[in-house]
């Protein structure tokens, strides 16, 4: 069973990071080299080293519905419903995860609102029938603003604020984040330094993919007409043929290097 423990301090010079914890046991310091922040959007590491990256109240939030049951939909098929009505921020979804239909969506404000009205739309149209198990919502106070660490502290994933609202994804940079991490650590040793400027070298191309979606994602969700033409059958074909091409390019390139789908 995992211990519960609660990160009181975090101090770091030129030879490592010193950590104090409180557990069960009592409160203990823990010395290491190296530090990799991973712990997602609520990171307590990030909290400490940039204490105003936080809001008191969050910027945006997301709800899930869990139904058992039956519904006109493809349990193998991610739906994404691209419409301001259900989502002010990105897509709505519906998917089947562990014999769970997942409904849900995410805003700025006025989430409920929003979720109801898509969930009302799915159980209309896709006649989703059973019962609901569950309701999870997910928030974060931290600014949506990439940070990657300090010295010997690495940050990764949602903790760094590696997540793409234009793709609809983070886990990809997540693991490309741990991936790079781990290479700026070794090329640091080999040249005693610290790994930082090799880690913000080797992140440097996802973070300005993630700065320019950001602003492609404000363009197309300005109104409901520029977020339709960003749909457009045309635009849809384009983006199809640009992934195929994507997709047969990443098969010769390292793990690193890959393009990240979708564009």
């Amino acid at each position: 069973m995992a211990v519960e423990s609660k990160l009181l301090d975090l101090n770091q010079d030129d030879e490592g990071v010193t950590l104090q914890i409180l557990s069960k046991d009592g409160e203990r310091e823990v010395r290491t080299r190296y530090l990799i922040g991973a712990d997602g959007l609520n990171s307590t590491i990030r909290r400490k080293l940039r204490p105003q990256d936080f809001r008191r109240k969050p910027s945006g939030a997301t709800v899930n519905y869990y139904f058992i049951g039956d519904a006109n939909l493809d349990p193998n098929t991610l739906y994404m419903f691209y419409d301001r009505e259900f989502s002010p921020l990105m897509f709505a979804w519906a998917y089947l995860k562990d014999n769970k239909w997942v409904i849900g969506t995410g805003a700025d404000k006025d989430l409920l609102a929003y979720a109801k009205r898509f969930l009302s739309y799915i159980q209309e149209k896709y006649a989703v029938r059973g019962e609901m198990v569950k309701k999870e919502g997910f928030t974060s106070p931290m600014e949506s603003t990439v940070y990657l660490g300090l010295g010997n502290v690495l940050m990764t994933g949602d903790a760094a604020g590696l997540v793409d609202l234009y793709r609809g994804l983070g886990m990809d940079n997540a693991a490309l984040s741990g991936r790079l991490a781990i290479k700026a650590i070794v090329k640091a040793q080999q040249a005693h330094r610290l790994p930082m400027g090799p880690y913000q070298r080797l992140m440097a191309g996802t973070i300005r993919k993630i700065q320019r979606n950001e602003k492609r994602q404000a363009a197309r969700y300005a109104t409901n007409e520029t977020l339709e033409k960003s749909l457009s059958s045309f635009n849809l074909v384009k983006d199809g043929l640009l992934m195929l091409a994507a997709a047969q390019i990443n098969k010769g390139l390292p793990p690193e290097r890959i393009i990240l789908l979708p564009l």
